[in-house]
Formats: C-alpha cells, sequence, structure tokens
C-alpha cells in the first residue's frame, strides 16, 4: 500500500517558479543564530536541540515525489535538459537504485512497495484512446508487465484496479438531457455507457477479477482516499445496489432501495447507508441499505446548494456539509444539524472523538487555519493557527502519524514539522533553506522528504 502520492504532468517542460524578492544582505553569525534559535524554540520544551539539517537533498529540478517500500521515486529533469527521467533513491541512504529517462506521453501514476505504474496516453487512428499501463519493479526499475486500453482506478485488496476502455465508441460526457455543468446544482448524470473494471495482481499483472456493467447501472469505484479504494459497488435504475469484495470482485451484498430513476452519482454513506444523487436533481437522498428506506434528504426545501458539496460521510455516525462560509455536522438518522464549524472549507480527517479541519488563509503568506473540533458537541478541542500545511494527499502518512507542517523564519528558509492530531502541539523535524511556495511532503522508512520549487530535502523522522 503506497503512503505517499502526488501525480504531476511532466510532458511541459518544467520552469522553476518566481523567486520572492529577497533583499540580498551579508548574512552574519548573530542573524544565523537568531534563525536558529527560532526553529529550536519551536521544539518541545522536553526535547533536547536537534540537528535540523537535511541528511541530503537533491536540486536537479525535481517535480515529483511518491515514497512507499522504503524508496523515494522522483521525477527530475537534467541539467543539460532532454526528456525527464524517474529516479529511485534509498530513502535512507539517499543512494540512486535506479534511474529510467520517461517517453513523451508517459506519466508517473503511482507507488507501491512492489510496482512503479506509468501511464502511457495515446489515439489511434480513429482518435480513439489507445493508452496503457506499464508496472515496473520498484525495487530495479526492470519492466514487469502491461495492461493495453486501460485507465487507472485505484489500489484495494492488495491488487491494482482498472478501468477497461473496452467500448471506445461509446460516447462519453455528460447527458444534456438531464442538465448541463454551468448550473453545479444540479447532479450531472453521464451518458448511459458500458464499463468494465479489472483487478491486476500488481506483481505479474495478472487479472484477479473482472466486473461489468451495463448502460444505466452506475459503478461507485472511486471511494478514495488518494488513490487507495475503499468499496466498489453499483447501483442501477430499478434501485438494486450490489457491493463487491474488494479482493475477489464477489458480490458480497444485494440491496434494494426504495427508488427508482437515473443515477448520477452515488456512495457508500455512514452507519450502513448509501448516498444517492438523482440525475439531474437538485438535492441528495440518503437511504438505509438495510430496509431500503429514504430516510432524509439534504438540502432542506428552499435552499439550493452544490450538487455535491454533501453530505458526505465525515463520522462513523455523521455526515459534513460543505458550503462557502462554512462545514455542517448533520445526524446520520435524521440529518438534523448537530454543529456548525464557521468559516472552515475542509477536512483534514477524524480521529476518535475529534474531527480535524481546515481553513486557508486569505492572504497566502499568513499561516493556515487548523482546528480539532468535538466529534459531539462541536467544542473546540485546539486551534492551531502558526503553521501552513504541505499539499497533497501525502501530509498525513501511516508510517508516521501526524500532519506536515511548515513555517518560514525568513524570506526564504523555513522549518518543516508534525503536528499531532490528539493535542495539536507541533514537533519540529528539519529546516531548509529556499523552501516556499506549496511543498509536498512524504515519508516512508523513518525518512521525511519535502518537494519544493524544483528542491528536494530529506529528514530522519524523530
Amino acid at each position: 500500500m503506497p503512503e505517499a502520492i502526488i501525480e504531476l504532468d511532466i510532458s511541459t517542460p518544467w520552469e522553476p517558479a518566481p523567486r520572492p524578492v529577497v533583499r540580498r544582505r551579508r548574512r552574519w553569525w548573530g542573524w544565523g543564530a537568531l534563525v536558529l534559535a527560532v526553529a529550536v524554540s519551536l521544539l518541545p520544551a522536553s526535547a533536547a536541540p536537534r540537528d535540523l539539517a537535511p541528511l541530503y537533498s537533491i536540486d536537479s529540478q525535481v517535480v515529483s515525489l511518491q515514497a512507499a517500500g522504503g524508496r523515494f521515486v522522483v521525477v527530475r529533469y537534467r541539467a543539460g535538459g532532454g526528456q525527464p527521467v524517474i529516479e529511485a533513491i534509498d530513502a535512507r541512504l539517499g543512494t540512486v537504485l535506479w534511474q529510467r529517462t520517461t517517453e513523451v506521453n508517459e506519466s508517473f501514476v503511482t507507488l507501491t512497495e512492489r510496482i512503479v505504474l506509468l501511464r502511457f496516453d495515446g489515439v489511434d487512428e480513429g482518435g480513439r484512446h489507445a493508452g496503457r499501463l506499464v508496472a515496473l519493479d520498484a525495487a530495479t526499475g526492470a519492466p514487469l508487465w502491461e495492461q493495453p486500453r486501460a485507465r487507472f482506478a485505484g489500489l484495494a485488496g492488495g491488487l491494482v484496479h482498472t478501468e477497461d476502455l473496452a467500448w471506445p465508441d461509446e460516447p462519453r460526457g455528460f447527458d444534456p438531457a438531464y442538465g448541463g455543468p454551468e448550473d453545479p446544482s444540479v447532479a450531472q448524470a453521464s451518458l448511459p455507457h458500458h464499463e468494465r473494471y479489472i483487478a491486476l495482481d500488481p506483481e505479474t499483472g495478472a487479472e484477479a477479477w473482472r466486473a461489468e456493467f451495463p448502460p444505466g447501472t452506475v459503478p461507485s469505484p472511486f471511494n478514495s482516499e488518494c488513490p487507495w479504494v475503499t468499496q466498489v459497488s453499483d447501483l442501477d435504475a430499478e434501485g438494486v445496489l450490489g457491493v463487491r469484495d474488494l479482493a475477489t470482485g464477489a458480490v458480497t451484498g444485494t440491496y434494494r432501495l426504495d427508488w427508482s430513476g437515473p443515477v448520477a452519482r452515488h456512495q457508500a454513506g455512514a452507519s450502513g447507508q448509501e448516498v444517492v444523487w438523482r440525475a439531474g436533481g437538485t438535492g441528495t437522498d440518503i437511504y438505509d441499505r438495510a430496509s431500503g428506506r429514504l430516510l432524509w434528504q439534504w438540502p432542506v426545501a428552499g435552499r439550493v446548494v452544490p450538487a455535491y458539496d454533501g453530505p458526505s460521510p465525515c463520522l462513523g455516525d455523521g455526515y459534513c456539509v460543505f458550503g462557502e462560509d462554512g462545514i455542517d455536522v448533520l445526524d446520520a438518522a435524521t440529518g438534523a444539524g448537530l454543529w456548525r464549524a464557521e468559516g472552515y472549507s475542509s477536512i483534514l480527517g477524524a480521529v476518535p472523538g475529534r474531527l480535524l479541519l481546515h481553513r486557508p488563509p486569505a492572504d497566502e503568506s499568513r499561516p493556515d487555519d487548523i482546528a480539532a473540533f468535538d466529534a459531539r458537541t462541536g467544542a473546540v478541542v485546539w486551534h492551531q493557527r502558526d503553521w501552513r500545511l504541505t499539499h497533497g494527499c501525502d501530509r498525513r502518512m501511516d508510517s508516521a502519524p501526524g500532519y506536515f507542517v511548515w513555517r518560514l523564519v525568513s524570506n526564504t528558509d523555513a522549518v518543516i514539522g508534525r503536528i499531532d492530531p490528539g493535542d495539536g502541539t507541533v514537533e519540529v523535524i528539519g529546516r531548509a533553506g529556499d523552501f516556499y511556495g506549496s511543498p509536498v511532503c512524504a515519508a516512508t522508512a523513518g525518512r521525511l522528504a519535502c518537494l519544493a520549487v524544483g528542491f528536494l530535502h530529506v529528514w530522519a523522522l524523530p
């Protein structure tokens, strides 16, 4: 299972972000000591001072970073130009394990402990999709297998999930009969088409299972978290919902919802429920799977909101609805409002009894606003306004619990830390120069790597 994911398009030549305007002056010893003192002062009082310098760095136009299995895999440009290279690095030692020059129309998709997955885009003479997926051995870079006519759908059950584009002549896109993208309050349905999903063994590419869905049946395999699929299910126009085992593809549950009609989208809800968006509808229906009964609808009568702003399951027994001016937490059984986080716009995650929310600042030069709320009452448990979150799905690691954050200590230098979701305290991990913009961090094997404006720095995790 991957520990960090970010995918960037490498077909466009890399250009460094504009550097901030910095008044150049001589760095006296006293100024440097002050910066170091600021960084050290951020450590817990009981902690002994640590060496905050990176263990090693890469400064050759790095544009992408992923981490898993004790390896960092990066995409970077060579100093002399030409096609970018994919490079695997031993996370602990910093040594290059293998390197591969990329091809035109090639993208780095994802990394697991065993494979590097690449996507090759292309069309045939008739203008139909002719792309493919290629897996490399993460340890050596050697090719393992290739899947033609495929798109990556996610990782789950120890398998690589793909969409087989077996009907290239069938139109995709929105069905104009149910509204268009110009009205965000309407749940836009796709044109009816066949879909086939194939799960592959990551090392051999052998087919583990497949599932096919006729036009009018809407699969929902993308209930995922960057890119770990948590459920594969399908819902047809008669209200029949099927749920599949991620490892075998077998149908493990069939439910009949008190519903009929075209489906725009659906996903697993909280506490044995299913969330359904009716094609062309302006609301969301929440059903009990076991009885099929419609429990409640969102939004309440007379209120118009973007179709996919919620409700989304955000607690074991609750939902979150996202708005421009705050997040509402709803009861799963009735849809009644439990509490509201005014001004917050996104969820970091949940820990037992708490919901972690995030509010970016109006001024990008200011730190983020991060807070933990009591899941039952909405009371603020802790509040952190001194740090900025790193970007991407990789800001939280199962192998390094917490959220990676950073803050400037000069015009260009920054310290990097990890915020404890339990109490909001920040443990400083490292410090680096020329660190600004929108950094991405990833961790594996006791090492933290952060990528900012083409520079990659690596520290030991405490």
